[in-house]
């Protein structure tokens, strides 16, 4: 235990460890001494996992003989109850599966260490760690048939962080000593923060037009707001930000900006002053020189600040900046530079003018969404200037853009190792994007805590913090966004924020997560941020079918995310949407459509070089090609994404690969195979707590254990992916679920109930336009209804989906469809009716390798032959069945064969 500690404080709770006693509100709790210890214990190592071995040496020594499990179970039920806390949403103690339990509220520990979500100045904050959220890493988007996991990416709402914080982290550079706010809160941090002025450099024209010239605006403005920001008086708006908005303003204004244009500037990017000018390239011999003018303007009333002319070499750029930062600075009534300063900002930027252009031209690839050509020039100025820490730090982001998990943790690593002689400020950004590409957030939280401390008034260090904080704690990143919205205006506006309290709420409530979106949206129009709309949109159409929208709004948000995607020019965004639409396409039954945009989608991801789409897109292709009966392509198509999964490390995508072949080898007639695949599945998602995948591969497990006529295992399957989409929120899934467990049901000898459920579902899906989960739905219906013996009843749901049938381009649905229609005509007055469809039905399924459809299709036949009188072929054809049957592990089909042989 730490030496030096008064008191531990979380929430409305004080832990003494000296007096032993626990209080809320000052009021002390009753606390036993052996769940008190494992409290302390716990709390001594806030967002740590606290492993069950560690807990058993500390509170059950050696010579101790307990029921160790039971004992343990009952000390964290009397913890939980002492805080109030919720095993399942916890807000203190949370429970990691095997592993042990981690305390994931922020702690205080007077004396030693301040653990709380805003660090006090020379005190290094630690945080609360994960709780048992989904959050943005990886959205929840069940946009996929019914017996397949979603389509994989991870696109929108991981691109949330995109949208907020940029795609370089480290391009906010803020220098120097920061203004004092007290740590008592984070309400007292809004309401003492006095914002610093907020200054964009907009770039420079390039005055002669000579295009072998137009690198030096982007290197200048660079240098130019290195010098500006050295000291940390002033907000320096991120090169991505004016990167983004100069494509919004009108073309043309020259070296002096209209009034309008200086109104839209200071809401969007929120700049109290902008910096703009031109440069001339003079002639000369060998030292060529060249002559930057000014301009400052004040973007509340239009006046211009301060106007100068500078002329120095252009093969010495670092000192034409240096000079022209230190006229503006004086002019805007600031502190000059010193040494420090001097020598602070030459560190933050490259060694020379050629890795310096390279390193500016690569950031602004990235910022329009070109990652290949950002890794080209970034690899190229990595080469050039190999110790300059920023370009690793960028080309790191590039490699994750592009999927390349370890490549961008090497670079990540390596800008870290560089970055000891950087000022504080992208020390700690560097930190903090390093922890988040090696997918530790709790220590990301430290690193944009700390930043967030220093410059309060920094939007964009407090949604690093909150982006951070939503994988860690979701109600700490809500916590900071309310902070941020106390800022004044514009910044307290600003659509970022209900951007990413979207994000904060997905895993918790989609409902919240969906209105938040809406209103960056609402907000992203009015401050002309077509980008963020984008994004959002693409957020809203991904979360739809979790929300169980109707399929209108759903490809309404989607056609809107992919126009904006191409209005922007972002290429990954809008294979995405194609992706999205065409799994939307699938559940409609629009194969034709689902292909075209499933292929484009293909193209489109080969074309940006990003193999994480382009392996989800091929899944995708192959789920198709699954319902259309080409087991064969999809297999092919599924297995060899599985190594293009492995090779970017994205585990959901292995693991929902591995769930779509247990699928596929169980509609194979091949059980076995099919509970290996899902096994390693589950391993898989169990792996990175990914509850959606879990229960996709649950409900397949129900499947095969059903087929194998275990009916409890199946139930127990069927109920636990039942439980798991009711937590997420998944409303489409928990109705398939529903219909899953309605089925087993009517196979349990339960169809009274079974039908029930199906009626209320069918018709639930019916309204949400659910075509393919209708159909399911009404077959199974069917099926409840014979098995109480009302076969009009029955026969009037099978004619009444026929429609849907026919438009149907499932063949596997439509298979099981014809073969409960002639169960349904078998039992009618004419039986003989059944024999063609069935004949149909049998060769499809046999032709297409379907082999549970296949069974079934037999024991109709061979009851045809009984009903029609022919007794012996009957008996043969239930033999055969049986026997055959049984060979493949179908024990269901195999009982009722046998029972039915007599």
């Amino acid at each position: 235990m730490p030496t030096n500690v008064t008191r531990y404080r979380f929430g409305p709770f004080e832990l003494d460890p000296e007096e032993g006693t626990l209080s809320r509100n000052g009021i002390r709790v009753r606390l036993q001494d052996l769940p008190y210890r494992l409290l302390l214990m716990l709390v001594e190592r806030p967002g740590e996992i606290v492993t069950r071995e560690e807990v058993r040496q500390r509170l059950w020594p050696e010579n101790t003989f307990v029921e160790f499990d039971n004992s343990l179970g009952v000390a964290i039920r009397k913890v939980r109850e002492s805080l109030n806390d919720n095993a399942e949403a916890p807000n203190y103690v949370a429970t990691l599966p095997r592993r042990g339990y981690r305390f994931v509220a922020p702690v205080t520990v007077e004396g030693l260490q301040a653990r709380t979500g805003i660090s006090p100045p020379s005190e290094k904050p630690s945080f609360a760690a994960e709780a048992a959220t989904s959050a943005l890493a990886k959205p929840q988007t069940p946009t996929f048939p019914p017996q397949w996991g979603p389509p994989h990416w991870g696109y929108w709402a991981g691109a949330g962080l995109v949208v907020v914080l940029g795609v370089t982290a480290v391009s906010f550079r803020f220098h120097g000593k920061p203004p004092y706010v007290s740590p008592n809160s984070e309400s007292s941090v809004a309401a003492e923060v006095q914002l610093r002025r907020s200054v964009a450099v907009l770039g420079f024209r390039n005055l002669p037009g000579r295009q072998e010239d137009d690198w030096l605006s982007p290197v200048l403005s660079e240098m130019l707001d290195t010098e500006l920001g050295t000291r940390g008086d002033l907000r320096m708006v991120s090169g991505e930000d004016i990167a983004r908005v100069k494509h919004e303003l009108p073309p043309g204004e020259g070296d002096s900006l209209s009034k309008q244009t200086l109104d839209r500037l200071r809401t969007n990017p929120g700049a109290d002053v902008v910096v703009l000018g031109s440069y001339t390239p003079l002639p000369g011999d060998n030292n060529k020189r060249i002559r930057l003018d000014l301009r400052v303007q004040d973007t509340a009333n239009g006046e211009t600040i301060a106007e100068d002319a500078i002329t120095g070499s252009q093969n010495d750029l670092f000192d034409l900046a240096a000079e022209a930062g230190s006229r503006l600075r004086q002019r805007l009534g600031l502190t000059a530079n010193s040494s420090g300063d001097a020598s602070a900002a030459r560190l933050a930027l490259p060694a020379d003018q050629h890795s310096a252009r390279l390193y500016v031209d690569g950031r602004e690839k990235l910022w329009a969404f070109d990652f290949l050509s950002a890794r080209d020039l970034l690899v190229q100025a990595v080469a050039a200037d190999p110790q300059f820490p920023l370009a690793h730090s960028a080309l790191s982001e590039a490699w994750w853009h592009l999927g390349y998990t370890n490549k961008s943790r090497a670079e990540a690593q390596r800008a870290q190792e560089l970055a000891r002689d950087l000022a504080p400020e992208d020390r700690l950004l560097i930190e903090g994007q390093y922890w988040r590409t090696m997918n530790d957030p709790a220590k990301a939280v430290q690193a944009y805590g700390q930043l967030f401390h220093k410059f309060p008034d920094s939007l964009d260090y407090g949604l690093l913090l909150a982006n951070a904080q939503i994988t860690v704690q979701p109600s700490a990143a809500l916590q900071t966004l309310a902070t941020l919205r106390r800022l004044p205006a514009p910044v307290g506006d600003d659509a970022r924020i209900d951007m990413t309290e979207a994000s904060a709420w997905i895993g918790q409530d989609l409902g919240k997560a969906r209105a938040a979106a809406k209103a960056a949206i609402d907000k992203g129009r009015r401050q002309g941020r077509p980008v963020l709309v984008a994004r959002t949109y693409g957020f809203l159409c991904q979360q739809g079918v979790g929300l169980g929208t109707s399929t209108q709004q759903e490809f309404s948000d989607c056609e809107s995310a992919l126009q904006s995607a191409v209005a922007t020019g972002d290429r990954n965004g809008e294979a995405t949407m194609m992706t999205d639409l065409g799994g939307m396409d699938y559940q409609q039954g629009n194969m034709v459509r689902a292909e075209q945009m499933f292929m484009m989608a293909i193209q489109q991801f080969r074309a940006v070089g990003n193999p994480e789409g382009l392996a989800a897109a091929m899944g995708n292709l192959a789920a198709l090609r699954l319902s259309q009966g080409k087991l064969g392509e999809a297999e092919k198509m599924l297995e060899a994404s599985v190594p293009d999964y492995q090779a970017i490390e994205d585990k959901e995508g292995v693991a929902l690969t591995l769930n779509n072949l247990g699928d596929l080898s169980r509609q194979s007639g091949k059980l076995d195979a099919a509970e290996m695949h899902y096994r390693q599945a589950k391993a898989a998602a169990e792996e990175i707590e990914s509850k959606s995948a879990v229960a996709y591969v649950l409900s397949g497990l129900g499947d095969v254990y059903m087929d194998r006529g275990d009916l409890a295992k199946s139930r127990a399957s069927y109920e636990g992916a039942l439980t798991f989409r009711k937590q997420i929120g998944e409303r489409q899934m928990s109705g398939e679920s529903q219909v899953q467990l309605a089925r087993l049901a009517v196979e349990e000898g339960r169809a009274a109930a079974g039908e029930n459920i199906l009626r209320q579902w069918k018709e639930q899906f019916h309204l949400e336009q659910q075509a393919d989960d209708e159909l399911l739905s009404s077959i199974g219906l069917s099926d409840a209804l014979l098995a109480q013996g009302k076969q009009v009843e029955a026969q009037r749901e099978i004619e009444g989906s026929r429609d849907l049938s026919a438009k149907c381009q499932n063949l596997f649905d439509r298979l099981q469809y014809d073969v409960a229609s002639v169960r349904v005509l078998l039992s009618s007055d004419h039986p003989e009716n059944a024999k063609g469809l069935l004949e149909r039905a049998l060769k499809d399924a046999r032709a297409h390798g379907f082999v549970g459809v296949e069974f079934e299709a037999r024991l109709a036949m061979a009851d045809l032959e009984k009903r029609s009188g022919h007794a012996g072929i009957a008996r043969e054809e239930f033999a055969s069945l049986e026997r055959a049957a049984r060979d493949r592990g179908f024990m269901l089909i195999a009982r009722k064969a046998a029972a039915a042989r007599g």
